[in-house]
């Protein structure tokens, strides 16, 4: 098992290589990704036009490709294409939202009841 140092800002690729190097796995690193983001990298690999991704399980997410000067907060350089993945982690819009006998229900269905709904059961 391996223990990372996490700490908010710092690089989680650098944490996970260096808690690698602390074990003696001869392993590199270069990215990680969150599962919806690799889902439509992976999708626009066999087809361009491919622009939105979502994850439903016992959370569900999604992602979905944005032009980057449509995005006013976003500063600095562009990509080539002018266009970046935009990742909703909509997971938070449940906070403060009745859950309806649906969702009870499939939380009560999952391997882990009451870890994904955000309100109060």
């Amino acid at each position: 098992m391996l223990k990372i140092d996490m700490q908010a800002g710092k690089d989680v690729v650098a944490c996970l290589n260096e808690a690698m190097d602390r074990k003696g796995i001869d392993m590199r690193v270069s990215a990680l990704v969150n599962d919806t983001v690799a889902t439509l990298a992976g999708a626009r690999y066999w087809e361009d036009d491919v622009m939105v991704a979502v994850i439903l399980g016992t959370g569900t997410n999604a992602c979905y490709v944005e032009r980057m000067d449509a995005i006013p907060k976003l500063q600095g350089d562009f990509s080539p294409s002018g266009r970046t993945i935009v990742n909703l982690e909509w997971g938070a819009f449940r906070k403060g939202l009745p859950l309806t006998v649906f969702d009870r229900d499939m939380d009560a269905a999952s391997i882990n009841p009451g870890e994904q709904a955000n309100s109060t059961f």
